[in-house]
């Protein structure tokens, strides 16, 4: 029953990472810098593409976008190695601090053409964020790498070497992302993208403060991070 209800948490944590990448993502391209912030295989033949062109003012931006989600994925690692413990309540406070960054530095038009950087950041921390559920990590921003899994659980599944719930996860991962992303899509041309922003850092302090609950209640983490 314990382990029913602990591959149930992380489920649903993952679910809810994927639909927050998802809804980042629009909001970079359509209210941000009009870049992608978690969809890094976009972001590299854009790079290439200016490179080739010789418009390396208009690479530069890709280049940064780049380098600040690797630079969140080594943070993020940096934090599971050092913290043995509390590790997803770390790197979730960490996103939200980086999440309200982005916040202030539009509402105050503090440097807002960098504004996309913080949270470019935060999608590589939360990629830190390795949930295994049935033998699988689960969770990150990696759509491609998401729908190749739901490809081969398919596959697995017919030749009966692996539970057609494992398709069935890769398949609500794929649609609760794209279903973030529509979302935004569809709420970012009437509200603002500071208050989109502030939104979605109320909804992290609501996970953070859940986690901590059920933190002490299990005390301990209630939820395991793979390491590496």
């Amino acid at each position: 029953m314990r382990e029913q209800q602990s591959r149930r948490r992380k489920i649903i944590l993952a679910l809810f990472l994927s639909g927050l990448s998802g809804f980042i993502d629009i909001l970079g391209l359509f209210g941000i810098g009009g870049m992608f912030l978690s969809f890094m295989s976009g972001n590299s033949t854009r790079l290439a593409f200016y490179l080739a062109e010789g418009e390396f003012k208009h690479a530069l931006p890709y280049l940064l976008l780049i380098f600040g989600f690797v630079f969140g994925a080594f943070a993020g690692d940096l934090v599971k190695s050092r913290w043995h413990t509390h590790q997803l309540l770390i790197i979730l406070m960490i996103e939200t601090i980086l999440v309200l960054t982005s916040f202030f530095m539009l509402s105050y038009n503090l440097t807002d053409e960098w504004s996309y950087l913080p949270l470019t950041v935060a999608m590589g921390i939360q990629n830190a964020i390795q949930i295994v559920v049935d033998h699988k990590i689960i969770g990150r921003t990696f759509f491609s790498g998401v729908l190749h899994s739901l490809g081969v659980s398919i596959s697995q599944a017919l030749q009966k070497n692996r539970p057609w719930r494992s398709a069935a996860i890769d398949l609500a991962i794929w649609l609760v992302a794209v279903s973030g992303a529509f979302l935004a899509g569809w709420l970012q041309p009437n509200i603002p993208v500071t208050t989109l922003l502030l939104g979605v850092s109320i909804i992290l302090l609501f996970l953070i403060f859940v986690i901590i609950i059920f933190n002490r209640r299990e005390k301990g983490d209630f939820i395991s991070l793979r390491q590496g």
